[in-house]
This record gives C-alpha cells, structure tokens and sequence, in this order.
C-alpha cells in the first residue's frame, strides 16, 4: 500500500509526500506514462480461496526491517514507513559432505514494504477492522488491480503491511501540475485523466460489489502505480485505492463509528445531523471520486476560492451540491473545465445533489465504456 508522503518540486510522476495519506515509492520519469484502458472481467466477485477474518503477516516467508526505515509521514492513528526487506543470515558454508538443501542462495535485490505503524495505543480496533476489510476484498483474485496489496497484519507489533508503489498519490500529481504551465498542464491532464477516472470507477465499482464503503476517497487515498510493460512504449499508470481506515462493510453488521471522510470531498447529505443521512454510503463514495476526479481538472478543492478556508463557508458550500459552480467562481479554474467539458460530464454522473439520483459505480463504469468507444 501506500501511506503519508512528503511534497517536493519535482515532475508530476515524482514524488516523495509526507502530506499524502499512506506510502508511496518514487521515481522520476522523463517522459508522460500510457494509461491503458481498464475493464472489469465477469469474475469480479469470484472468490478464489477461503481466508481466515484478518490476514497475519507471515515473517517466516520474507521480513522487513523497520529498524532504520524510512520516514515517510503520519496519520491521525499511525506513522508510515518505507522498509526494506531485512537481510538474510550470511550464508552457511558448505563442507563437501554437507547436504545440498543447507546452501543459501544469494538473492540479486531487497522488496520494499509499506508500514503502517500504530500511532497510538488505542487504534488497536481501527487497525484490526482495515485488516479485517482488506482481508476480504483479498479473497477476489482481481484485488489487486484496484486496491494496494496487502500483505497481512504483523502480529508482533500490530502494523500493516503493503505493498510498496512507484508513482505518487494523486494528490501528488496535482501538487506537480501546479508548477507546469497552462498549456503543458491542459496536454498532460488530457493524456492521464481519461485512464485515471477509468482505473477509479471500475475500483469504487469493485468496492461497492463487494460490499465495502470505503467512506474517506480523495486524492491522497489514491496511489498511482507504474510499471513498465513490454507491449507498452511508455510507462503504463494505473490507479489504486489505500488507506481503508474508516472503510466499513455494512451487510456484515460493521460500526461506521470511524467513518466519516474530509471535508472537501463530503456529500452534502454527509452535512445533515441525522445519523441516516450523514453515515457515508456507496452513494456517498461516488460523490467523494466525482470531487476526487473534479480536483485533477480544477487544481484545487472547487472549492477553495469561494470560501478561502472558513469552515461556516465551506459547510454551506458543501450542502449546496454545486461544487462545479463554486469551482468556476474562479477564472481559472473556470477556464480549465471549459477546456475539457467532456471530462466535466464524467463528473457529473456522479455529483447530483439529491443521492437517489447519482450513478451507481456499475453504471459510471458502463458510461466511461460507450464514451471510451466514441472518444
């Protein structure tokens, strides 16, 4: 997975943000990353095994060494850190006589690991129910497209651990488009946006399938994974959910007591006093990836510079359901959606004040389908 990381002045694709919530590995690259077009198989909700509840980090495989890791930022419940793997036993040496199953095998390179390292001594729960969710969603053999693979809670010091991810957050993109001029930044969102909102939707359509309301999406939620591909001549981009801490599965009795969400990307029935409207939902989700996706056009919440940071201002706002609006009170946010209006229409399936009117995730996916094929 990937967790809090630190901002830098560097390339879109390079980054290192210790604002960002869960880990990231970082490389520069010269040159903009192809972002494959992405589809759910059929077998979305095909369970491959029968896990136990919470998946338990097995050490005795391959081990970490959080001594000495590396920084890499902290939430309200935990410190993340960037962890090589730990070194083996030097090897044994090996007498003529001495059985060939004693030798050790040198290996070429180290993994890396995202930690997720308790904060405090009372988020013993919170960790156990993101490792529970995340355990479950582990049981489709498609998880991993959509969502930073975990590798299991350490029971020795009850962290999490992950994968660890080259790419950024999304929200480190957006920090990276801030230092690009006009033009280069409309070519660059035009290349990765149409990827990134396919990569998303089908990921919140396989949360939701599955049960599970993530209740916090926004763009330091989300890692930007990249890799190289043979049939590929640029380096292929794909966007993955993290950070499950206040994710819950209602069918399965789950307390949404840790649920809630950030501000900016809150519904606006998430405003209303009464527990049935403001407990996040699927529909709640899907506003919070339309705002998500919303930000990358923008360059900021939408809205930023309607309420300049008054709170009073910005639950109104909210409460409104017009953050398209608010975001073009701004002339340069204005002109930015005017230059892409068939990505605002993206974003408005799913920005419909009333939620009985959203999309569902399943029905974004199919419209990001027929609009891929007319593109």
């Amino acid at each position: 997975m990937a967790i809090e990381a630190a901002e830098e002045t560097m390339s879109p694709r390079a980054s290192l943000d210790d604002s960002a919530s869960d880990i990231t590995v970082v490389s520069n690259l010269s040159s903009s990353p192809a972002t494959p077009s992405t589809s759910l198989p059929s077998g979305r909700n095909s369970l491959e095994m029968s896990n136990p509840e919470v998946l338990l980090y097995d050490c005795s495989r391959v081990d970490y060494e959080l001594e000495g890791a590396t920084f890499l930022g902290k939430g309200l419940w935990s410190n993340v850190y960037l962890a090589e793997e730990k070194s083996p036993p030097p090897a044994l040496s090996v007498s003529p006589q001495s059985p060939a199953r004693s030798r050790r095998v040198p290996r070429s390179g180290s993994a890396l690991f995202a930690i997720k390292v308790p904060a405090r001594k009372d988020c013993g729960p919170i960790f156990h129910q993101e490792a529970r969710v995340l355990t479950h969603l582990q049981r489709r053999s498609i998880s991993s497209q959509f969502v930073v693979s975990f590798y299991g809670l350490d029971d020795r010091n009850g962290s999490l651990v992950f994968e660890a991810l080259i790419g950024g957050s999304l929200e480190n993109l957006n920090s990276r488009l801030k230092q690009m001029t006009e033009v280069a930044r409309h070519i660059e969102l035009i290349a990765l946006f149409p990827g990134i909102a396919i990569d998303l939707v089908n990921g919140l359509e396989f949360l939701h399938a599955n049960g599970v309301v993530h209740a916090d999406v926004k763009p330091g939620n989300i890692l930007l994974d990249i890799s190289e591909h043979a049939t590929e001549s640029k380096p292929v981009i794909r966007a993955r959910f993290i950070d499950f801490s206040a994710a819950f599965i209602p069918e399965a009795g789950d307390s949404a007591s840790n649920a809630g969400g950030t501000w900016d990307y809150m519904a606006p029935e998430q405003m209303r006093i009464q527990k049935e409207f403001n407990t996040p939902t699927f529909a709640s989700d899907i506003w919070s990836l339309g705002i998500t996706l919303l930000c990358i056009m923008v360059g900021d919440s939408p809205y930023a510079a309607a309420c300049g940071g008054n709170n009073f201002m910005l639950r109104e706002a909210i409460k409104s359901g017009d953050p398209i609006g608010f975001a073009k009170m701004d002339p340069v946010p204005r002109k930015r959606l005017a230059a892409c209006q068939d990505f605002v229409d993206c974003c408005r399936l799913a920005l419909k004040k009333d939620r009985t009117n959203r999309t569902t995730a399943a029905a974004w996916s199919s419209w990001l389908d027929d609009w891929q094929l007319d593109a």
